[in-house]
């Protein structure tokens, strides 16, 4: 590219410095969209699956068995026995994972599997007074629970080690304390639908900073959570942490087959919520988009005006020796500077959009806790808008440096352009 063409393409760019300075503008605002948009969206997603992701599995083997046993009639079938079996009770090997502790290990000696750990949840009803408040009973080996999920960083009072300790220790979500009124030492009675009560002490709160797990959640022993929920000696899930969460349906698949049990990922356990992400990211496209393509818009319609207008000036630069290539070049460029100028004023004002929302207060407590309104400053969205408005404006430019090009300097001279 010589110099002259950048000159002259400068020049003209020059000349129309209102009509390009909308361009630019409706440019940077569709940037400024895209980086807006997406901080505040990708800042509440990222901020849900971080928490998440660190108090949830990334699998979870559940008690259901994929090749459970086969019914009464089929066990006799050489032999009669009975037309029709009536009312036959559930095998009880369906409610429990067998041998749990075997399954714990080999999972553990599986690539990618950081810990595993077995466990029990039922529900059960808390009473401190005069107040009840049933809860989501989870019963944990501590050691082995907080190394698939870090439960201990999540205390904001009492000792995690004083749980590991204590026989008849139980941990209660922020949530849950607060509607009972309970205190560190104070002792509550759980109860459950089987009966069976037991006394145990408030060791500890925590808060995951998801309202639906602290509201409902609370953790006592494993032992305890057998006797509460009447299953002694049951282990009804075994919870894995991995290395790449992204491979969690793949370990899931391979656990299925592997021992025989129904396994999720968490991208199954949570695919109501990744769906309505996936849903927004969708919309957020077509918006941003949308705008982008208004400034696309107003760059082919100004420089259309432009080749219009300058016709007889690049018919006198053909009959000078420049070629069709470099009049295409010229209107590409300026096309390009367009947009890059747009994409760099809308990249500058966005991180300030952004940087300004992520200190403004705003008390948040649906499915995340926040003090302050939710983004996300990520610098791949600003190459994005930077990339995505260098696109728009070199197919903008495309139609008129294309119609410029064609330009005969002959058709001008005889006034034949139609």
């Amino acid at each position: 590219m010589s110099r002259i063409v950048v000159f002259i393409a400068l020049r003209q760019l020059w000349d129309r410095k209102l009509l390009n300075g909308i361009a630019v503008l409706g440019v940077a605002l569709g940037v400024l969209v895209l980086i807006a948009i997406n901080g505040i969206m990708q800042g509440f997603q990222v901020k849900f699956l971080d928490n998440i992701l660190r108090i949830s599995p990334h699998v979870t083997i559940f008690d259901k068995q994929l090749r459970p046993e086969a019914s009464i009639l089929t066990r006799y079938e050489d032999t009669f026995v009975a037309a029709k079996v009536a009312h036959e009770s559930p095998s009880d090997r369906q409610l429990r994972i067998a041998r749990p502790t075997e399954i714990v290990r080999a999972a553990e000696q599986m690539s990618g599997v950081q810990a595993a750990a077995a466990s029990l949840v039922g529900s059960a009803v808390l009473v401190l007074g005069s107040k009840q408040y049933p809860v989501d009973l989870r019963g944990i080996d501590p050691a082995k629970q907080d190394q698939v999920t870090p439960l201990s960083a999540y205390l904001v009072e009492g000792s995690y080690r004083t749980f590991s300790a204590a026989s008849d220790g139980i941990i209660l979500g922020s949530g849950v304390a607060s509607r009972l009124g309970a205190n560190l030492g104070d002792v509550i009675v759980c109860g459950s639908g089987t009966g069976d009560r037991l006394n145990l002490k408030v060791v500890g709160f925590f808060d995951a900073g998801i309202p639906p797990v602290d509201n409902s959640r609370v953790y006592v022993k494993l032992r305890n959570a057998q006797v509460l929920l009447g299953k002694p000696d049951v282990v009804g899930r075994i919870e894995l942490r991995l290395a790449d969460t992204d491979s969690a349906p793949r370990v899931s698949d391979s656990v299925e087959r592997m021992f025989g049990y129904d396994a999720e990922s968490w991208q199954e356990t949570n695919s109501n919520f990744l769906g309505i992400f996936a849903m927004q990211n969708t919309i957020i496209s077509f918006v941003v988009g949308a705008i982008l393509a208004v400034g696309g818009f107003g760059i082919l319609a100004i420089q259309i005006m432009i080749v219009l207008q300058k016709t007889r000036d690049i018919a006198i630069l053909r009959s000078v020796g420049f070629h069709r290539n470099d009049i295409l070049v010229g209107f590409l460029l300026q096309g390009a500077i367009i947009a890059l100028v747009g994409a760099a004023i809308g990249d500058l004002v966005g991180h300030y959009v952004v940087l300004a929302l992520s200190h403004l207060k705003t008390h948040q407590e649906g499915l995340v806790k926040s003090e302050y309104f939710l983004v996300r400053d990520d610098p791949r969205f600003y190459w994005y808008g930077a990339a995505f408005a260098l696109t728009v404006g070199l197919i903008a430019s495309m139609i008129p440096a294309l119609r410029g090009s064609r330009v005969e300097p002959v058709d001008v001279l005889r006034g034949q352009l139609g």
